[in-house]
């Protein structure tokens, strides 16, 4: 038992020695890390890769492309709240507010944008008025607005 507990030290310090001669000869943080290869950081493969955001940028969509015969203003409405996308509409102290359901929730900021675009469009609310703008509501949670929606967009809050 002694032997062994004397060669279990023995082996220990002899290791110990060794990975700090290790770590004198490679660079600061070699004893964690080591390439053998020195391979140097590429963070691209080639050429860069657009971000999504610089896509959305130059998005030229307007609401006018979602019409394309006389009506179907009323259709698309119908249509978004029979999938509970637009679940109410009413005026609070003659300012609109807009009751969305779970489905507005979950479609990306980009298409809330494209929806709530199409409302303004339809309802001309931002152009009705001098600061027209509107109240966005999430319909579980009837204390706190989602945002609001102007001549400059949607403003999430």
């Amino acid at each position: 038992m002694r032997f062994l507990g004397l060669f279990l030290l023995f082996t220990v310090v002899l290791a110990g020695f060794s990975a700090q001669s290790y770590a004198e000869k490679a660079n600061k943080w070699g004893f964690l890390y080591h390439d053998g290869y020195k391979h140097k950081f590429e963070p691209y493969m080639g050429q860069e890769k657009l971000r999504q955001r610089s896509i959305e940028d130059n998005d030229t969509w307007t609401p006018q492309d979602w019409i394309k015969n006389p009506g179907d203003e009323k259709i698309i409405l119908r249509d978004f709240y029979t999938m509970g996308i637009l679940v109410k509409q009413f005026m609070d102290n003659d300012i609109p507010v807009l009751r969305v359901g779970e489905p507005f929730v979950q479609l990306s900021t980009f298409d809330q944008r494209r929806i709530l675009a199409f409302i303004d469009y339809v309802f001309e609310i931002t152009t009705s008025k001098k600061d027209g703008m509107f109240y966005i509501y999430y319909e579980a949670d009837d204390n706190n607005p989602l945002g609001l929606y102007n001549k400059y967009g949607f403003q999430n809050y």
